[in-house]
C-alpha cells in the first residue's frame, strides 16, 4: 500500500512540475501556418524507358522540387495509394490522378510522362490543381542522358517557381 502511495504522489509531482514549468515560460505558441500539401506522382513511361530509369528520373525531380507554402506528400504513402487504387503503373487520365490527389489531402498532384529515343530522354512535366482538375503549370524538356540529373533539377525549380 505504502508502494502504490508513493508512486501516486511522485506520478502527482511530476505532472505539477510539468504543469507550473509550462505556465511559468508565458509562451504561447501559435499554430503553425497551414501548409499546402503536394503530391508527386510516379512519372508515366513508355517503350525504352525502364520501371528503373522512370523511378530514377522521377525521384531526380522530386528530390528538387520544393514549391513554397507546399508540403510534399511521403513518396511511399503516394505509392501506396497508387497500389491500393490500382493505377501503380498505368496510365492515368488527369482526373484519375486528381482522384488519387484528393485521396492524399493534396490541393496540387505533379505528374509526367518519359520518353526516350536512343540516347535522349523527352520529359513533360505538368503540375494540376485537383479541385479544378487544371493545369497550374507545365515544364517539358528533350535531354542527353549524361544530362538527366542536371536536366530533372532544372525542370524541378522551374515548375517550383512558377507555383503561387
Amino acid at each position: 500500500m505504502k508502494k502504490i502511495s508513493f508512486i501516486a504522489m511522485l506520478v502527482l509531482a511530476v505532472v505539477c512540475l510539468a504543469s507550473c514549468r509550462s505556465k511559468k515560460s508565458g509562451v504561447v505558441e501559435s499554430p503553425r501556418p497551414s501548409e499546402e500539401v503536394c503530391a508527386v506522382l510516379g512519372f508515366q513511361y513508355g517503350t525504352n524507358v525502364t520501371a528503373v530509369e522512370a523511378k530514377d528520373i522521377t525521384d531526380h525531380f522530386r528530390v528538387n522540387f520544393r514549391p513554397a507554402k507546399y508540403r510534399l506528400t511521403d513518396s511511399d504513402r503516394v505509392d501506396k495509394e497508387l497500389v491500393s487504387s490500382g493505377y501503380k503503373n498505368k496510365a492515368m487520365t488527369k482526373q484519375q490522378m486528381c482522384e488519387v490527389g484528393r485521396i492524399l489531402g493534396a490541393r496540387l498532384v505533379v505528374y509526367g510522362t518519359i520518353s526516350k529515343l536512343m540516347d535522349e530522354y523527352s520529359v513533360d512535366v505538368q503540375v494540376v490543381n485537383v479541385l479544378k482538375e487544371t493545369t497550374v503549370a507545365f515544364e517539358g524538356k528533350a535531354f542527353q542522358d549524361s544530362d538527366c540529373s542536371k536536366e530533372m533539377q532544372s525542370i524541378a525549380q522551374r515548375l517550383a517557381s512558377k507555383i503561387k
